[in-house]
């Protein structure tokens, strides 16, 4: 049981690092499994937070994809590395790791939809520009 309790921790980590209002760049500087864990999580919770985001600022889910779908290009080797750990981790603990982080994935998204707009607009920039590409100097 303790286990289980380190695994789901450890998912709960990856993912919050996605969750939170965060406006640092997500691409990571570290090249632990832990840190690719974190990628991870936010390539499955952010599509899921950008829909909500989408249910009430109009024209979201277009500006987020592209920088999504860009900061997935660049990320896809640690991301694919990152969930193959999660799933290892997991396994080992006897969780469904993919449950798992769709329960986090839930709760974000009942967050944001409790959230003010005022809330979900901010939110909903920071993830853009956590995904948005370093400013050329």
């Amino acid at each position: 049981m303790k286990l289980r309790t380190h695994l789901l921790a450890l998912a709960a980590s990856a993912t919050l690092a996605a969750t939170a209002l965060a406006a640092e760049q997500p691409a990571a500087t570290s090249d632990s499994p832990e840190t690719d864990a974190s990628l991870y999580g936010q390539s499955v919770t952010l599509p899921r937070q950008a829909a909500v985001c989408a249910e009430r600022i109009a024209d979201y889910m277009p500006r987020f994809q592209k920088f999504y779908d860009a900061w997935k290009t660049e990320n896809a080797a640690r991301i694919a590395s990152g969930g193959k750990f999660i799933h290892e981790q997991a396994a080992k603990g006897g969780v469904n790791a993919d449950d798992g982080m769709n329960k986090l994935a839930d709760a974000d998204v009942e967050r944001l939809h409790k959230t003010s707009l005022e809330l979900l607009v901010r939110h909903c920039q920071l993830m853009l520009d956590s995904l948005a590409p370093p400013a050329a100097n």
